[in-house]
């Protein structure tokens, strides 16, 4: 199953003299704008992905046989969430023709977006615990939060690529309404309700809340356009668009730049499950130690950033995202947004 998502993942052939080897390196991410060739495939991704692979069983034994982690609930989210959704959106992108992306410079731009994550990974640390302190009530505190978040994950990342690389605004993010684009958002939307409704706590919480009819259709919407920017635009951008497409196209292997996107997105996390002792996540302690808190944001964390990697990849359409992630948080944070926005009586 895994091969089969990787099959597309395939490597262009590159000229043999240095100036064009210059030349190559110093365009768009080869995926975008040039024709798969079916006879040479770029190893790299497959070694990436196997890496990933021993590196996810060795951390999940020694959590579960020195830390006495449930590995059964790391082992569902890696099944479902990991090849499942991943299998998905490979199967609904078929046909698809992604939008035009282009890497200006990809090991300079992946150089600089790498070093920005170290602050950035402060932020997650301690940036949420200072906000939560300095600012008190609701729904103050999300839009905090949410100015903050636009501030360092869209804002500054978008500024140091323009002016460092020279894009425009509207190159960074790609975006379309393209009806082979919306049928995927369309599809892999009801399929994480559906799955969300089935598996999740969401639906059951708003029946026992007993919503009133005319909140929920007016409520809904909005919580769904909160989402769009609070974890679409903001966790999308950096993710998928910026960090993403560099290291696919540094590395000249899709798989490869998907893997070590959700590697990343896993690590960022880790100060912030380390450091703010007292907030727990499923299977986790509220003061873990490092090194748990380090494959916690591995085994679980990083599964996450995969199916939304293989969109990225396969559409190049941030708008898809954008809409995809909120979809899939919609079930579980409608309450607690209609709370915090005192839209509930």
């Amino acid at each position: 199953m895994i091969k089969r998502i990787t099959e597309l993942y395939r490597m262009f052939p590159v000229e043999q003299t240095q100036a064009c080897r210059r030349t190559y390196f110093n365009m768009s991410t080869f995926a975008i704008n040039r024709r798969v060739s079916r006879k040479d495939t770029n190893p790299i991704g497959l070694y990436f992905l196997a890496g990933y692979f021993v590196l996810y069983a060795v951390i999940l034994y020694a959590m579960n046989r020195f830390g006495g982690f449930e590995a059964g609930e790391a082992l569902g989210v890696f099944g479902i969430l990991g090849v499942g959704f991943s299998l998905m959106a490979w199967l609904l992108t078929i046909g698809v023709k992604p939008l035009a992306y282009e890497v200006k410079q990809p090991g300079q731009e992946l150089s600089l977006l790498l070093l920005y994550m170290l602050p950035l990974a402060a932020f997650v640390a301690y940036g949420f615990a200072a906000i939560h302190r300095w600012v008190v009530g609701q729904p103050t505190d999300s839009l905090a939060i949410l100015l903050a978040k636009l501030l360092v994950f869209v804002v500054v990342p978008a500024s140091l690529m323009r002016y460092r690389f020279g894009y425009r605004w509207s190159d960074l993010a790609a975006w379309s309404l393209r009806p082979s684009h919306m049928l995927v958002f369309v599809g892999m939307a009801l399929i994480l309700l559906i799955f969300q409704s089935l598996a999740g706590r969401g639906m059951r919480d708003i029946t026992a809340a007993h919503v009133a009819s005319h909140q929920l259709l007016l409520g809904v919407p909005l919580v769904f356009i909160w989402l769009c920017i609070e974890v679409g635009v903001v966790e999308e951008f950096f993710f998928r668009v910026l960090l993403q497409s560099r290291l696919s196209a540094a590395l000249r292997s899709e798989l490869g730049g998907i893997v070590l996107m959700a590697l990343l997105f896993g690590l960022v996390h880790a100060p912030g499950l380390y450091l703010r002792t007292g907030i727990t996540q499923e299977g986790l302690s509220s003061n873990p130690s490092l090194w748990m808190a380090v494959g916690y944001s591995i085994v679980i964390t990083s599964v996450a950033g995969f199916f939304l990697g293989v969109l990225w990849a396969r559409t190049r359409n941030f708008l898809v995202l954008v809409l995809l992630h909120a979809a899939a948080d919609l079930l579980p944070n409608t309450l607690p947004t209609l709370r915090a926005f005192h839209l509930l009586n």
